[in-house]
């Protein structure tokens, strides 16, 4: 395979997973809070678009390299250090959901342990979309994409912690509808503007 087949590979990486990361994740929230039948299938879906989401993110940093370089890394390292806390309390909600299910009231030493673990994870958490938000400003600085597009994106990501501070699903849904639809138009327009990938620098950013 040739270098430039190898770009475009990883452009295609990139665009999947700006399309499959965030709407999986979504698939699995609204499973999470509208079916407690299924919560094994809800953690399994949203964390395979925690998976996804990691090949987006790392396409965006790709992207912001000619204008906006530190803006990229720095929130692209903010954006997955924010997905392994985002996986760790799919998994700790997880472990809830199945103690519920199993018995009616587990030793409050246990529930004690766990909520501490969560709180810790949850420290860490915001590191996710904070990381979206600074490389959504470098794409609007830089122009990759049209403008409406890292809007969307740019509001979902203002908007992600808003439902679940105060765990309230619709809110949750619909913050997570935004983000997805702005991550979901990135991911076609990468896939169909192959330039994007090998695009030159217009202007020295920060």
């Amino acid at each position: 395979m040739s270098e430039g087949e190898s770009e475009q590979v990883r452009r295609r990486i990139a665009a999947v997973g700006l399309v499959l990361g965030p709407a999986l994740f979504m698939t699995g929230e609204i499973f999470h809070h509208q079916s407690e039948a299924l919560p094994l299938p809800a953690a399994a879906t949203s964390l395979l678009g925690l998976y996804f989401w990691i090949g987006g993110i790392l396409g965006i940093v790709h992207l912001l390299r000619p204008d906006a370089d530190r803006l990229g890394l720095l929130g692209g390292a903010a954006a997955l250090l924010g997905l392994v806390a985002v996986t760790n309390i799919m998994v700790l909600q997880l472990v809830f959901v199945l103690l519920d299910l199993k018995v009616e009231a587990y030793p409050d030493v246990i529930a004690d342990i766990f909520r501490r673990a969560l709180f810790i994870t949850y420290l860490f958490g915001p590191a996710f979309p904070a990381g979206l938000l600074l490389l959504a400003i470098g794409l609007l600085r830089a122009r990759v994409f049209p403008t409406w597009i890292t809007v969307l994106f740019l509001l979902g990501a203002l908007t992600f912690p808003a439902g679940r501070v105060g765990g309230l699903p619709l809110l949750i849904h619909a913050t997570d509808l935004v983000l997805t639809i702005g991550a979901v138009a990135m991911g076609r327009h990468l896939w169909k503007r192959p330039d994007l990938w090998t695009r030159e620098p217009e202007r020295s950013a920060g």
